[in-house]
């Protein structure tokens, strides 16, 4: 009898991601990239019980839309960092803003990456996959 072992974390041991965008069509396109790609992907519309919601599902990544109406994604990314307990998780900022504007904001929140929303397709489950290893 063969027995995999499976990381109670995770689903079928995929790497959990949580992502947070207050558009429905966006978190849903970003979720559906990652699922498939092999993502175990969690989503949230608000900011509210991010810190929390991360650690109860031991996320490796957090992807966090800039423009959320209650609070700026770079804000957000700084409360991840600033807290010890989530130093492993990596952050990708996302937006459809300017992207020179936005690579600075990154840089200054201290994100792990940034990703425009135009080259998402292209570019999220490489920065992803880069980032989880």
């Amino acid at each position: 009898m063969v027995t995999a072992k499976i990381d109670a974390n995770h689903a079928f041991g995929r790497p959990a991601v949580l992502v947070i965008d207050d558009s429905d069509i966006d978190r849903q396109a970003i979720s559906d990239l990652l699922t498939q790609a092999g993502y175990e992907v969690h989503g949230l519309p608000t900011p509210i019980g991010a810190t929390r919601i991360a650690r109860q599902l031991n996320v490796k990544v957090v992807i966090i839309d800039q423009n959320l109406p209650a609070m700026d994604g770079s804000k957000l990314a700084a409360l991840f960092r600033k807290n010890p307990s989530m130093a492993a998780i990596r952050v990708v900022l996302v937006s459809g803003g300017d992207e020179k504007a936005m690579t600075a904001l990154a840089r200054e929140a201290q994100v792990d990456a940034f990703v425009s929303k135009r080259a998402m397709h292209e570019q999220l489950v490489k920065t992803v996959r880069r980032l989880v290893v």
